[in-house]
């Protein structure tokens, strides 16, 4: 008898199974093999008896039978999986093939989550913040238009909070009803009340990093908010962003419109690039840049909220908003599920990571630090809580000087704030220009680092020498796995269609291509480009469905996806226009575009390989933008020539001559067997006649 997955045995205790149950099982197949079983003992038991000729008979019949049962439910299941997979491509199947659902399971220990809470939400003083009603203040109604746009922001996927109302069925809602939520919320804004049920949080713990899943620190927490609290905030979120407009620090990239991980990266390596420009070191004018990584430790979860308050009122923000956003920092509760039901815990400090205005608050209180008077020649660059401590100076000495005094201003800071500095967690590379690698030593806290050759600053990694040797071999290691994991679920025949391989291909592109405005130029030189398009190769012959033969030319044309070297350059040519007015950006990033495929064009056209292909498709316009038609595994060996063609399979020894079998006298290429071989004169004919005329080769 065979039962989830492990076998019974009378008088034997149950086997454990450890491991999850094929994807093919199902009922048949274990009724099927439980009868194989039996059939087997009963023919071993039999033996030397008249009744075993008959025995065997059933029992090679049976496992026939179930092999054949096997296979049945495996092509099912392939089909079903192509079919999810054509649906939803970022659903199960790409988070199998991904390794995304590997992850530790929550914990539902009690004592264990109470640990968990209590270090990642660490308790402060009680906070009371009161903003006294002013006579004669004047509290502007939300009006139609931004409850609108604010309910038009709410996902439709995102998950619900306490309350479990799908977003979708609560925007319906406010569509129908607009006039019952705005007296709703008007009357909240009135009042400076933020309604405690909304202020109640569910806790959803993610697996972050390999660490050990009772180390709090592998968690990662997100807090799950009712929806109708969330659209409150969005409207609180406008309101201070246009009372505040631009008085945050220029060096904060991180939750603001417009900005991202790359300018903070290119305002450091624009820095550093600075300070070793000039003649020379000795009597000459180029300088040491010290680029040092801070770690604060759970930062969003331990600002004070005194702290975020006394930034409101420095930065003039109106009393019924700081009235309203004192009471949403006050009484906030969050539940967490164990294995012996719901538990609550209050909180008192930090900002809730997953809601709204949580990152604007955030930005409002680090604003602070990166107004810091620092000695001359440092300055911090910031991207969320992510601080990079930036010291230019001419002599080592000095940089080590600066940087301790600019790292006892910024601990001294975290501490008013209650954030804390993990010291043996900073990391620091010395960009210089001398022929000799040189380094520091600093003093952090109570520890003492030096210099790396690198280290990773907002996911590139930065070198000495800027010369990105380290980050084109991660990245293209880090590539290479998500394409080769992606290529099982893209076979040649029998996978997703091409706009769907185009769509899991693009994840490999983007893990390619991140930062590359930065990093870009290391792709000129041909080791550093050879290595980048090898990696994008794999996923371009993965959506074209094509032979591992064929040239990288034309398999990025078969496949419709620009070469990695043109990719680069368009995004230097588009991160270079992004300061440009919003009304033109949209212009902008067409004539990029425009230019882009003038280039891949020169460039196809000047190309010496994959010729047979440039023959069939000239206009790489015409091709891309085609709005029919999707290649696949025997369109693909028609447009580059390598496929199943007598030519081609005797350059591999797999036929004995290269000759067409009709007796033609002529190699049998793809260009014979479309335009000359007699056996397919009548489908030629007519496809001629449907064409509307003849094609010449």
């Amino acid at each position: 008898k065979w039962e989830e997955g492990g076998p019974t045995r009378a008088g034997h205790k149950k086997l454990q199974n450890r491991h999850l149950p094929v994807y093919w099982s199902s009922e048949d197949i274990n009724k099927l093999r439980a009868e194989s079983l039996r059939a087997r003992r009963q023919v071993q038991r039999a033996r030397g008896k008249p009744c075993f000729l008959q025995l065997e008979v059933v029992f090679k019949e049976i496992p026939r039978n179930l092999r054949k049962a096997i296979g049945d439910s495996k092509k099912r299941c392939w089909i079903e999986l192509i079919e999810q997979e054509n649906n939803d491509p970022w659903g199960r199947p790409y988070k199998v093939v991904m390794s995304k659902l590997n992850g530790y399971q929550q914990p539902t220990c009690p004592d264990q989550l109470e640990r968990i809470v209590k270090v990642l939400f660490p308790t402060q003083e009680p906070f009371e913040y009161h903003v006294e009603h002013e006579e004669e203040e004047m509290i502007p109604p939300i009006t139609h238009k931004e409850l609108m746009q604010a309910c038009m922001r709410i996902g439709n996927s995102k998950a619900p909070g306490m309350d479990n109302i799908p977003n979708i069925a609560l925007k319906t809602a406010i569509q129908t009803d607009p006039q019952m939520f705005l007296d709703m919320y008007n009357r909240c804004l009135a009042e400076g009340i933020f309604p405690e049920r909304w202020k109640r949080q569910r806790l959803a713990l993610l697996p972050k990093g390999s660490k050990p899943p009772d180390d709090p620190s592998s968690w990662c927490p997100l807090c799950m908010l009712d929806t109708a609290g969330k659209i409150l905030e969005r409207v609180i979120q406008s309101r201070v962003e246009a009372a505040i407009g631009n008085s945050l620090e220029d060096n904060q990239y991180g939750f603001r419109k417009g900005r991202s991980t790359i300018d903070a990266i290119n305002q450091v390596v624009n820095t550093s690039k600075v300070a070793n420009a000039g003649t020379r070191w000795n009597g000459g004018t180029k300088e040491y840049c010290l680029l040092a990584a801070l770690d604060v430790r759970n930062a969003f979860n331990s600002a004070r909220w005194d702290a975020i308050s006394r930034a409101l009122d420095r930065l003039q923000v109106s009393n019924y908003l700081r009235r309203i956003i004192g009471n949403y920092l006050s009484d906030r509760l969050l539940t967490y599920e164990t294995e012996h039901g719901q538990r609550s815990y209050r909180i008192r400090g930090g900002v809730p990571q997953g809601s709204v205005l949580g990152p604007l608050l955030w930005n409002a209180m680090y604003d602070d630090l990166l107004r810091l008077k620092l000695p001359r020649g440092a300055e911090i660059v910031a991207f969320a809580d992510d601080a990079g401590l930036v010291i230019v100076a001419k002599h080592l000495a000095d940089v080590r000087r600066i940087f301790g005094c600019a790292y006892e201003d910024v601990q001294q800071w975290m501490d008013s704030v209650g954030l804390t500095l993990a010291a043996h967690k900073t990391e620091a590379v010395l960009f210089t220009s001398r022929k000799q690698v040189e380094t520091i030593t600093l003093n952090v806290g109570e520890c003492s680092i030096t210099s790396q050759p690198y280290i990773r600053y907002l996911g590139v990694m930065l070198d000495s020498r800027l010369s990105y040797t380290r980050h084109v071999e991660q990245v293209t290691e880090k590539a290479s796995k998500a394409a080769k994991s992606l290529a099982r679920r893209m076979p040649n025949i029998g996978g997703p269609r091409q706009d769907r391989r185009k769509l899991l291909a693009s994840m490999v592109v983007s893990v390619l291509t991140y930062g590359i405005a930065i990093w870009g130029e290391v792709l000129e030189m041909e080791t550093y480009r050879k290595k980048v398009a090898a990696v994008h190769r794999i996923s371009a012959l993965r959506v074209a469905c094509a032979f591992r033969t064929i040239c990288n030319d034309a398999v990025c044309v078969i496949a419709s996806m620009m070469p990695i070297e043109v990719i680069a350059i368009e995004r230097k040519q588009s991160y270079a226009a992004r300061g440009a007015n919003p009304a033109e950006r949209g212009e902008l990033r067409r004539n990029v575009k425009e230019r882009s495929m003038e280039l891949w064009q020169q460039k196809w056209s000047a190309s010496v390989k994959g010729r047979w292909t440039h023959r069939l498709t000239p206009k790489l316009d015409s091709w891309i933008n085609r709005q029919h038609g999707e290649v696949t595994f025997y369109l693909t060996q028609m447009l580059s020539n390598h496929g199943c063609f007598r030519a081609y399979l005797h350059r591999f020894k797999h036929e004995n001559v290269p000759d067409c079998p009709a007796g033609c006298g002529t190699p049998e290429d793809a260009e014979h067997v479309f335009f000359h071989c007699a056996r397919f004169g009548q489908a030629r004919e007519a496809l001629n006649v449907r064409l509307g005329g003849g094609r010449e080769p």
